[in-house]
């Protein structure tokens, strides 16, 4: 490999040894990884995850961090991207299956956009077969939601431009990364990634969702995932919803019509007033 590879693949990584090695295993089925890194970080798991990687870092493209105390998504991965030796973080949830033709859209756009900050892409629960994230939207509250969630089919296209993109499949410049301080570790595995990305805007960088890279996501198995949700919304509320409520006066009012375009019955009179008004007055 050489000593400085365009690309490092970063996944921080927690029990649920059998998903990591799937996701893994999708990985290098779909990548070639000669000019590539992948930086392991193991966030204290105590299952069979340690041994497993005694073997794996063996590989001349991996690297193996391990954490003496378990330290949560946002301090994992600030770590791995430390360690990175690449110009381009792909941040990797361990519960993800990548298909074929997943990387090269998301690099073309981050490569293409001078603006982009950061590229997220389409991932379908692999329970339900439905979209999960095709990119996040805010409220007029100035609070994230996940776009196209539950929908059969993504946006038409190649991409879209959102406010936010989650970092369960992530690609980044580093130097973007690092200049706007990583991910915030004040959050415990949530939330973040909604952080880094207003940081991002808040720098002028702009955040795009390929719609030609689809995979796989088995949503929130990782030990642990929700037991802050409430302390990470009310960190986020506190930090960010004044400024994002501006997205949210943009989005919110397309949004709310496009998820009961088809079930018109069930939408909130008084919601639907307000979200047609905002869409032809604002």
């Amino acid at each position: 490999m050489p000593a400085s590879p365009r690309i490092s693949f970063v996944s921080a990584l927690h029990n649920c040894l059998p998903l990591t090695q799937a996701m893994l295993r999708s990985l290098e089925n779909t990548v070639s990884l000669e000019d590539k890194e992948i930086v392991l970080v193991d966030d204290r798991s105590s299952d069979d995850t340690p041994a497993f990687l005694d073997d794996y870092q063996k590989r001349p493209n991996v690297t193996v961090l391990r954490n003496a105390q378990n330290l949560g998504f946002a301090a994992s991965n600030n770590l791995g991207a430390a360690a990175s030796k690449g110009d381009i973080l792909v941040l990797l949830n361990n519960d993800l299956e990548l298909t074929p033709g997943w990387l090269e859209p998301m690099l073309s756009l981050l490569e293409s956009l001078p603006d982009a900050g950061a590229v997220g892409n389409v991932q379908r629960n692999l329970e339900t077969g439905l979209v999960d994230h095709a990119g996040i939207f805010f409220g007029l509250d100035g609070m994230p939601t996940h776009a196209h969630k539950n929908r059969r089919n993504p946006p038409k296209g190649p991409w879209i431009e959102r406010n936010a993109v989650t970092a369960a499949c992530m690609a980044i410049r580093k130097r973007d990364f690092q200049s706007v301080g990583g991910f915030d570790e004040s959050y415990r595995n949530g939330m973040e990634d909604v952080d880094l990305c207003m940081k991002l805007r808040q720098a002028g960088r702009r955040l795009y969702v390929s719609l030609e890279s689809r995979i796989g996501h088995h949503i929130s198995v990782s030990p642990g995932r929700n037991l802050n949700n409430e302390r990470n919304t009310e960190i986020f509320r506190l930090r960010w919803s004044e400024f994002a409520k501006p997205f949210g006066k943009e989005e919110w009012p397309r949004e709310y019509l496009r998820r009961y375009a088809r079930y018109w019955w069930r939408m909130d009179p008084p919601l639907a007033a307000k979200a047609l008004f905002l869409l032809l007055f604002r």
